[in-house]
């Protein structure tokens, strides 16, 4: 099923025996169950759920299949109500160029599983990792780790989401290339530094802060201070657990030397952190610099390659976009526009923009931001987005731009997030219609035409820069991604997944979830706690779990007073008391 690349994915499956819309409740029938949702992954998922054809819809998050709107993509025990159903069992979906197309008896099937409640498999059964397990294995790595190295290592884990029931192995196997893929995103080091498991369920990862180069401004400590679930676990209930933490806080001569990565994943890929890390400039002058970029130079000297288009991915402007050698690679700087009138027209004002003693003043646009892609030293990206003036900014006017995707949760492009779910596959193929299509004359037409290569020249510096992406991208996130079946893979057949995580993060939190994120392996004791506490119901704001409900992650997470409601949460139920890093 396809139409156009847009937004990241969300993997969290319903159980099949869940409750449904409309009072239908799903027959508990692992085979069926299994058999439709192979159907949505062999000829749905390619086009929605890891390019994005069509905005929001993954067709492997049942949330969304099912969510309510005017034409349900899925209405649990009514194939005729289901657009889904109705597109394919029409031979409109798959499109045509798919070879592959759903047979009859494959269609049957998918309608028997609509009439059935549309169930998901449940995921496999695995044991539960608790903070005594997270901190063995921390603790295990740290002894076996030289003394002089021991204060270098730091550890993400994802042992919440391991004991979550809805998250696939396949899920996990996002979590841990979004993190692979990240933390490389995040530094200027020459080499990748690939997340290292320290437990047999790679639930927990160890990094070295110096092969980061997050030693040399203590960014460790940036990272903590924007951190919403700290906790102190040498004051946990158990005994054990209290024993451990201390080991580790003086193993690792740190009182938080792990962090949750879906939280890390979510946050460190926008601002502040995102530009605190991979310690960004506040204008592309000094960017450039550092990147050994001289714009105005390479526009004289015809050293930039430029594609000019009517409309793009993010804008229904115009945009202009150039690329520049630098020093671990290539500098890209686009120019968007609000208008496409006057200044804004690029067909007759294409050589652009203004500076001192330019050779065309009557010809130069005036442009109101851009975004900046420049690889580093690791052949991954980073990003700037900037105004008018190039000074940085946070997220991109949305009367300039606007993320189809709605990655960071709203239409806003968010620095480093939207860019990094964007450019999935490092930069994006473009058509230029400015070359052929300006009306200079005279020595302007000659210089239009040193500026704007031809189709083929620009493709081969295009597929250039793709490739260093990818050889990178695959390195950090292949050996998370490539196994199993799935081991000859392409890259390019894997959803984006910090997008994806960054998605998923933001999601409503049911009981389970919130018990789960405290630590409970027992979830459904969460309802007897809150009933027992009235801080916990009223206070913190988690009452509605008590009836089945959820609740949102912003307000989970919030660090507007001290500490976050699941900080006090934590010591209400004597789980460890709260730890904020100022």
């Amino acid at each position: 099923m396809c139409r156009r690349n847009r937004l990241g994915i969300a993997l969290f499956l319903s159980l099949a025996t869940s409750a449904l819309p409309g009072g239908v409740r799903a027959e508990a029938d692992p085979q069926l169950a299994q058999r439709g949702y192979d159907f949505l992954k062999k000829h749905c998922y390619g086009c929605h759920g890891v390019k994005f054809e069509r905005p929001g819809l993954n067709v492997l998050d049942r949330d969304v299949l099912i969510a309510m709107r005017k034409k349900p993509f899925l209405t649990p025990g009514k194939p005729a109500e289901s657009l889904l159903f109705k597109r394919i069992d029409s031979d409109d979906m798959p499109p045509e160029e798919i070879k592959e197309r759903p047979t009859a008896e494959e269609k049957k099937l998918f309608k028997e599983w609509i009439e059935a409640g549309a169930p998901f498999p449940e995921r496999e059964r695995r044991a539960f990792k608790s903070d005594r397990d997270v901190l063995t294995a921390i603790r295990d790595d740290l002894r076996r780790t030289p003394q002089a190295d021991r204060r270098f290592q730091r550890y993400f884990t994802l042992a919440h989401l391991y004991n979550n029931k809805t998250v696939t192995e396949a899920d996990m196997r996002l979590y841990r290339a979004a993190l692979g893929k990240l933390a490389n995103s995040l530094s200027w080091e020459p080499e990748l530094h690939v997340p290292r498991p320290v437990d047999k369920e790679e639930t927990v990862f160890a990094v070295d802060l110096r092969k980061l180069g997050w030693d040399k401004q203590d960014l460790w400590q940036e990272i903590l201070r924007q951190y919403p679930y700290g906790l102190k676990l040498s004051q946990h209930r158990d005994e054990a657990v209290r024993e451990l933490a201390q080991e580790v806080y003086d193993l690792s001569s740190s009182n938080q030397p792990y962090l949750r990565a879906d939280w890390f994943i979510a946050s460190a890929a926008r601002p502040p952190l995102y530009h605190t890390l991979l310690e960004l400039p506040k204008n592309a002058t000094e960017l450039e610099k550092k990147l050994n970029v001289n714009v105005i130079d390479n526009f004289l000297n015809n050293k930039l390659a430029r594609g000019g288009f009517t409309t793009s991915g993010v804008s229904k402007q115009n945009r202009l976009v150039e690329r520049h050698p630098a020093a671990h690679g290539a500098y890209w700087k686009s120019y968007d526009f609000k208008s496409s009138e006057g200044a804004g027209n690029l067909i007759l004002f294409p050589l652009g923009p203004d500076f001192k003693d330019h050779p065309y003043p009557r010809q130069v646009f005036k442009h109101d931001g851009g975004e900046i892609i420049f690889h580093l030293p690791n052949g991954l990206q980073g990003y700037l987005l900037t105004d008018a003036k190039d000074e940085r900014i946070d997220k991109g006017p949305i009367e300039i731009v606007r993320d189809l995707l709605e990655t960071s949760g709203t239409p806003e492009i968010v620095n480093g997030l939207s860019c990094m779910a964007c450019h999935r596959h490092g930069m994006i193929r473009f058509k230029d219609a400015l070359r052929d299509g300006h009306g200079l004359a005279d020595e302007k037409r000659v210089k239009m035409e040193l500026l704007f290569p031809k189709a083929v020249a620009m493709d081969r510096l295009l597929q250039r820069d793709e490739d260093r992406f990818l050889r990178a991208a695959d390195d950090a996130m292949g050996p998370f991604l490539k196994v199993g079946s799935d081991e000859n893979k392409d890259l390019r057949d894997f959803p984006e997944p910090i997008g994806a995580v960054a998605r998923l993060y933001v999601k409503d939190l049911g009981p389970e979830e919130v018990a789960l994120e405290l630590g409970l392996s027992e979830p459904e004791k969460l309802k007897t706690l809150l009933q027992a506490n009235r801080k916990l119901r009223e206070t913190l704001g988690l009452g509605p779990l008590i009836q089945g409900n959820a609740i949102k992650r912003e307000t989970w997470h919030s660090l507007e007073g001290l500490v976050s409601p699941f900080q006090e949460a934590a010591r209400e139920l004597d789980l460890g008391t709260p730890l904020r890093v100022q």
